[in-house]
């Protein structure tokens, strides 16, 4: 496997269109979400970390630094997304590789935390690359989609917010509820 951090303005058109056939497969339960050569969901990353092998693009991440209000902290972070492996690969160690190299890359970025979502079923993935779990559930406030026309703000409770210290320690994140896109409610 070939492994490369790539800025998101180098990103040719050829490279899209293989992270959109790798983002398809590894999302299929989502059809939609990334057609033709769209490899974002909201808003696009800063930079990739991309794996490929003889096949193409194998497994990929996206990174995104930004400031997010956490209680009344304004707060730098890199925020993952975008996390993928083909599903003929899954379960054979890409995954946590590509994690390593995405820590890597944060560290290189010297963002005092990385941060992301998952679902249920890959919280113990994450925390076995380092991440760890916020506890207890955390409000977060967010937009949906910020590509397209304005939409109504969601307010959840996010079970599986995980932050990886970088370079502050895991004491040094603020408490409180996570604004991502919004002033204080």
């Amino acid at each position: 496997m070939d492994w490369t951090a790539i800025r998101e303005g180098d990103v040719t058109m050829a490279q899209h269109a293989e992270l959109g056939q790798l983002l398809r497969g590894a999302f299929a339960h989502l059809p939609g979400l990334y057609p033709g050569v769209r490899t974002w969901s909201s808003l696009r990353p800063e930079a990739r970390v991309i794996g490929h092998d003889d096949e193409g693009a194998a497994a990929a991440a996206g990174v995104l630094r930004r400031v997010i209000q956490v209680g009344t902290t304004d707060q730098l972070v890199g925020v993952v997304g975008l996390v993928a492996v083909r599903p003929a690969l899954q379960g054979h160690g890409v995954g946590g590789d590509l994690m390593k190299r995405v820590n890597a890359y944060l560290a290189d970025l010297r963002v005092p935390f990385g941060i992301l979502t998952c679902a249920d079923e890959r919280v113990a993935f994450y925390q076995r690359a380092g991440w760890h779990r916020l506890s207890p559930p955390r409000r977060a406030v967010f937009s949906r989609d910020d590509t397209t026309e304005a939409a109504p703000f969601v307010d959840e409770i996010e079970r599986n917010t995980l932050v990886l210290p970088v370079t502050a320690g895991l004491d040094d994140w603020p408490d409180g509820d996570l604004l991502w896109h919004c002033a204080p409610i």
